[in-house]
């Protein structure tokens, strides 16, 4: 925020995480918000996770106490459809989800897009199916990833990949000439 607050700083706008804003006590710094449709969050953002010992029964009670049940629910969902995407953090996938009460339970709707790195292609496409579990959240994710791949996203990942591995020869390439310089300098 200083080289933005700066008077001769080079930035006049940031794009930041709306939900890391709030976390830090910055969400009075916020002048526009950009919601989706306009841009879709991460998987899972602004969620909170936290890791514990798989045979404390205490700790598990108590982080279950503290469970938001929508929250894990549209979690589970997201992080489905990203499994099945076989995507991370540094792959341009987008997502939305609303959990809402529903006739006979609740109703999942997700939305999830695929853009490629130029942004010249983008896949996206909703889905709202009525859930009852986190599993339940977890198979309209999963669901959603098969639709988003059958309707081009897959083709989208696979040249993101491909660029990805011609980036690592790349570097591993000016590494090695960087190593040989290093040799012939000693």
């Amino acid at each position: 925020m200083a080289k933005l607050d700066a008077p001769d700083g080079p930035y006049a706008a940031l794009v930041l995480a709306k939900a890391g804003m709030v976390r830090v006590g910055m969400g009075n710094r916020i002048t526009s918000d950009v919601p989706p449709p306009t841009l879709f969050y991460a998987v899972s953002q602004g969620a909170l996770g936290i890791e514990i010992r798989s045979d404390d029964a205490e700790a598990r009670a108590l982080c279950e106490a503290l469970t938001h049940r929508e929250t894990a629910w549209r979690c589970s969902a997201e992080r489905a459809c990203l499994r099945v995407l076989e995507g991370g953090c540094s792959v341009p996938v987008g997502v939305a989800s609303a959990l809402r009460p529903g006739e006979g339970g609740e109703v999942l709707t997700l939305t999830g897009c695929v853009t490629a790195i130029d942004g010249q292609e983008h896949v996206q496409h909703t889905l709202s199916e009525l859930v009852g579990s986190a599993e339940d959240a977890d198979r309209v994710g999963a669901k959603l990833a098969k639709i988003l791949m059958d309707s081009g996203a897959k083709k989208i990942l696979d040249e993101i990949n491909v660029d990805r591995a011609q980036r690592v020869d790349k570097a591993k390439e000016i590494d090695a000439v960087n190593e040989v310089d290093v040799e012939h300098r000693q």
